[in-house]
């Protein structure tokens, strides 16, 4: 898919990308009373494809999940106006102008899909086709858009909404949290509810780790701190906030926004750690809160003009854009290694993740630990391969001379041992007859490599001796004028003489040489292969004595001396004797 063609004022597209839906949530049974969930591998192929040809090895995946019809995709849409604005960056003072030039409604093909009423707009999960390439605090980083629908959405199964809820935190680095006025308990208890059950995963994991010879056993126990194992960063953005004295003092409204979060985020008596695990679960909790944004955009006649929005929240909203995408770097990690994730891993988590919630229901603990073990075991073949791949490709690669049989064996033993300790280094949980069936796997792959190197090497024999292929030419053309010279000249020339003598220590140099090469070739890999690459040698220096006579033929100093004429005689001269024996054979056939 690619996204329509529109454009704006000045004929230029605005938004590079569009909304790509990745997680379907689609009806299934009797009268359409069933759901499951599934991925559309199309659309996640798009994105990973558009992340890798980035260039950048760093994500920070951006997803914004919450209640339904509280202006997640509004929010969004607000996201890609400030990444695709060069006067929205950081050095500029006013952050808020994201909110001038364009209609929201212009491009809405290539905007998150948003509409000023009640209906539902978003299902499943929508990554925006497009990264956006960010420095942020010196790091070039890939910022990838989330689309989620929205919690709590009556038209879809409890379990579902809990799934997507979940999807969207295991696969984001900055999971910004929507929700309408205040923190509310009820969002505390899906991220308590979400929380418990991946902390149960993840001990899973961890004790994979810690006994390998024993397949860990599901447990519900608590668990506190996971160390490298936390989800990232979380963002509650409160939207509609009424109690700010100015809406436009935007660090006196920051001051406020952190003392109701301390406040919200205290353990209470009466919460069993509900907060405590919440807390234990991620890195780094943090809020927003905004303002109304006006009743004039509340209206479902609307049309789009953000100056239409109140100047407190254009301010604050601004400077949270600013915050998410200028200020803060928080790129996505593996879950198991504490790693930077990369492309293909996070296509392999999506995958699991999803076939993990395909019924629809929730899973236990136990089902989240064999996804996640599922693709860090993917992703840790596929690393194998590339440091396999990387090594050899050093000493063997397509534009690679020959070398020896033996140093390449050599040679690919250690690429063999660094490939093994990459994937004993990534596939370092789990259960233990995956980690082994996976190792078998990649070690029959790698040894399937080796073969295709070897026979690669092999081809490359007649190109041994392809360097010395101007040598021998000099040292052809050098016997040829001594051969010459003793019989036309030496018997009265002395300078024929001195000439042949150069001539002789030249070609018997070069031979010596090239003899020398063959020799030592001999020793080393046997008969067959000096005799193939002799045959390439001649192959290579035919060509070049071709070669050099066409440029003789054509040079100025050969046409002003007449030696063209002469060589393009010599050359009609021996066609014609050529020419004269196959009459002479066919006349003397036809006598008989």
């Amino acid at each position: 898919p690619t996204p329509m063609d529109t454009s704006n004022e000045d004929g230029k597209k605005r938004y590079p990308g569009r909304p790509l839906q990745v997680v379907k949530v689609e009806e299934t049974g009797d009268e359409g009373m069933g759901r499951k969930i599934c991925v559309d591998q199309e659309n996640l192929d798009i994105v990973i494809n558009n992340i890798k040809k980035t260039g950048v090895n760093k994500m920070m995946t951006v997803s914004l999940v919450g209640a339904m019809r509280t202006g997640k995709s509004f929010m969004l849409d607000l996201f890609l106006r400030y990444l695709t604005d060069p006067a929205s960056s950081q050095h500029s003072s006013t952050p808020e102008v994201v909110f001038e030039g364009i209609n929201m409604n212009d491009e809405k093909d290539s905007q998150f899909y948003w509409r000023a009423h009640s209906e539902r707009t978003t299902t499943g999960i929508w990554f925006y086709s497009h990264p956006f390439v960010r420095t942020i605090q010196g790091s070039k980083v890939c910022v990838v858009l989330m689309d989620t629908q929205g919690l709590f959405d009556p038209m879809s199964p409890p379990d579902v909404n809990k799934a997507i809820f979940a999807l969207s935190v295991l696969l984001s680095s900055f999971q910004i949290l929507n929700v309408q006025n205040r923190i509310q308990e009820d969002t505390l208890n899906q991220l308590d509810y979400f929380s418990h059950f991946a902390q149960s995963a993840m001990r899973l994991l961890i004790d994979s780790a810690a006994d390998k010879d024993a397949n860990p056993k599901s447990t519900d126990d608590e668990v506190g701190d996971l160390g490298i194992h936390k989800f990232q960063n979380l963002h509650f953005l409160v939207r509609d906030w009424a109690n700010f004295d100015d809406d436009e003092d935007v660090e006196a409204n920051i001051k406020q926004t952190n003392s109701v979060l301390e406040h919200a985020m205290k353990s209470h008596f009466d919460d069993e750690g509900q907060r405590d695990r919440i807390k234990n679960s991620f890195e780094q909790v943090k809020a927003f809160f905004l303002p109304h944004p006006g009743l004039k955009v509340i209206k479902k006649n609307w049309d789009g003009e953000l100056q239409k929005c109140d100047p407190g929240f254009r301010k604050m909203t601004g400077h949270f854009l600013r915050y998410v995408f200028d200020d803060s770097l928080v790129v996505k990690k593996d879950m198991v290694s504490g790693d930077t994730l990369t492309p293909n891993n996070l296509k392999h988590y999506t995958s699991a993740f999803v076939e993990m919630y395909a019924s629809g229901k929730m899973p236990d603990s136990m089902t989240l630990f064999q996804a996640i073990s599922k693709a860090t075991t993917l992703g840790a073949k596929e690393k194998a391969l590339e440091t396999y791949k990387a090594i050899m490709d050093k000493k063997a690669g397509p534009n690679s001379s020959y070398i020896k049989n033996d140093v390449l064996k050599k040679h690919s033993q250690y690429a063999f041992d660094k490939a093994r300790q990459e994937f004993a280094k990534i596939a370092a949980f789990g259960e233990k007859k995956q980690r082994e069936d996976a190792l078998e796997a990649v070690m029959s792959k790698l040894e399937r490599e080796w073969v295709a190197y070897e026979e690669a090497n092999r081809n490359r024999v007649d190109k041994i001796f392809a360097g010395y292929a101007t040598m021998a030419v000099i040292a052809g053309a050098a016997f040829i004028l001594d051969t010459l010279s003793d019989y036309t000249c030496d018997w009265w020339s002395q300078t024929c003489v001195q000439g042949s003598k150069l001539a002789k220590y030249v070609y018997s140099l070069i031979f010596l040489i090239i003899g020398t090469q063959v020799f030592l070739l001999y020793q080393d890999d046997g008969q067959i292969v000096m005799f193939k690459a002799l045959a390439g040698l001649w192959a290579a220096a035919t060509s070049k004595a071709i070669e050099y006579y066409n440029q003789l033929r054509n040079s100025e100093i050969a046409k002003e001396l007449g030696f063209d004429s002469v060589m393009d005689l010599a050359s009609g001269a021996t066609e014609s004797k050529k020419k004269t024996g196959k009459t002479s054979r066919k006349r003397s056939k036809k006598a008989n």
